[in-house]
C-alpha cells in the first residue's frame, strides 16, 4: 500500500527537473495515416477555449487535416459522462483532460487506455507515471495573491506565519472546493512541511483568521481579490496572476513556499471511437509545437525545451520549491485526501 509520503513528492524543484538529452521525435507514419483515416476526435475538456483549446485544435488540423471536436467541462461532468457512454457501449469521447481528480474514478472504472506518447521521452518523470494512465501536460502554481490597490508590497504575507497576522482576518479568501488545488491540497502542503503536530498547530491558529470561503474555482476567487472583494487570496494560480497583471489589474503573486504544484493531465479514453487520431493529437500537444501555444497561453508547459512566457511562474526559471500534490492522490475517498478534508470540515468550516 502506497504510503501518504509516497504519494507527495518532497518540496522541491527536484521532481520537475527535465530529462536532458532527447531530440524531438515525429509521429510514425502508420499512426499518422490511420488518424487520418478517423477524420476526426472528440475531447472533454476544462481548460481554457479562447487561450488553449481552440489554438491547439486549429493548429493540429491545420497540419494533419483532422478536426478536433472539443467540449468544456468539469471533472465531475467529465467523469458521469465517460462513465454514462461505457454504460451504453456507445462511447462518444477519445480524450479528456483533469487537474488530476477525474484520474482515480476513471481508472477505477476501467475507463483509461494506458498510452504514453513518445514526444514525452525528454519530459521529466511527474509528467509520465509508470502506470501510463495519464500526460501531465503542465505543473501549476498555487499560492497567495494580494490586491495591490488594497496591500502594499512591503506589507503583503511573505510567508505562512505572516498569514497569522490579526490585521489579515476576515480578509482572506479561497476556493470552497474539495479537491487538492483548493484548501485541502493547502492543509496537505502545511502537514509535509511542518509535520502533523507543528502543522496541525499552525492550521488551528489560521482557521481563528476566519478566512472566507466562496464557490467557484481558482480564477474566480482571484477575480474576487482584483475586484477589491478580498485583500488576499489562498491557493490561486500564479500564472493566472502574471496573465491578469499584463492587463493592468491591480493584483500581485507571492513567492510563498514552498508553492503547492497541482497536474493539468490529459488521457486516453478506454474504448475510445477514434483512438489514432487521439493518440496522434497527444503527440501533437506534447511536441515543441504544441508546447509552445501553451506557453503562449501564459501557462509554465512541461516540455523542458520550451521555456515559460514569464519565467518568475515556472520553479527553475523563476528559483521556487513546491510540493507536487499528484493525481493519484486526488480521490476523496481514500487518504490523504480524506483525512484534509476532514481537518478542513472540522476548523475551516
Amino acid at each position: 500500500m502506497q504510503t501518504r509520503r509516497g504519494f507527495i513528492a518532497g518540496a522541491s524543484t527536484l521532481a520537475l527537473l527535465p530529462t536532458a538529452g532527447f531530440a524531438q521525435s515525429q509521429p510514425a507514419a502508420e499512426l499518422i495515416a490511420k488518424a487520418k483515416a478517423e477524420r476526426q476526435l472528440v475531447w472533454y475538456t476544462g481548460m481554457v477555449v479562447s487561450q488553449v483549446v481552440r489554438p491547439l485544435a486549429e493548429k493540429f488540423q491545420a497540419k494533419y487535416g483532422i478536426e478536433v471536436r472539443y467540449a468544456t467541462t468539469g471533472d465531475s461532468d467529465t467523469v458521469l459522462k465517460i462513465t454514462s457512454q461505457a454504460r451504453a457501449g456507445k462511447m462518444e469521447a477519445d480524450l479528456f483532460d483533469s487537474p488530476g481528480t477525474s484520474i482515480p474514478p476513471l481508472s477505477k472504472a476501467g475507463l483509461i487506455e494506458p498510452f504514453a506518447p513518445e514526444a514525452l521521452a525528454k519530459y521529466a518523470p511527474t509528467f509520465k507515471p509508470q502506470s501510463q494512465l495519464y500526460s501531465g501536460i503542465y505543473a501549476l502554481y498555487l499560492t497567495t495573491t494580494y490586491n495591490t490597490d488594497l496591500v502594499k508590497a512591503a506589507e503583503a504575507p511573505k510567508s505562512y506565519d505572516d498569514l497569522l497576522d490579526p490585521k489579515w482576518r476576515g480578509k482572506m479568501v479561497w476556493s470552497d472546493t474539495r479537491a487538492i488545488s483548493g484548501p485541502p491540497g493547502f492543509i496537505g502542503n502545511v502537514l509535509s512541511v511542518m509535520g502533523q503536530d507543528k502543522g496541525m498547530a499552525y492550521l488551528r491558529e489560521l482557521s481563528k483568521q476566519k478566512i472566507v470561503r466562496e464557490p467557484g474555482n481558482q480564477r474566480v476567487i482571484l477575480d474576487k481579490v482584483i475586484s477589491g472583494q478580498y485583500a488576499i487570496g489562498l491557493m490561486t494560480y500564479n500564472h493566472h496572476a502574471v496573465i491578469s497583471r499584463a492587463k493592468e489589474a491591480p493584483i500581485a503573486w507571492v513567492k510563498m513556499e514552498p508553492l503547492v504544484a497541482n497536474l493539468g493531465v490529459i488521457a486516453l479514453v478506454k474504448n475510445a471511437p477514434r483512438p489514432n487520431a487521439a493518440k496522434l493529437f497527444l503527440e501533437f500537444m506534447f511536441s515543441d509545437d504544441g508546447q509552445k501555444i501553451i506557453a503562449e497561453a501564459g501557462y509554465p508547459p512541461g516540455n523542458p525545451d520550451v521555456p515559460p512566457k514569464d519565467p518568475s511562474i515556472g520553479p527553475v526559471t523563476g528559483n521556487f520549491t513546491s510540493t507536487l500534490l499528484a493525481p493519484e492522490i486526488s480521490s476523496q475517498e481514500s487518504e490523504p485526501l480524506a483525512g484534509w478534508l476532514k481537518i478542513y470540515d472540522e476548523l475551516f468550516k
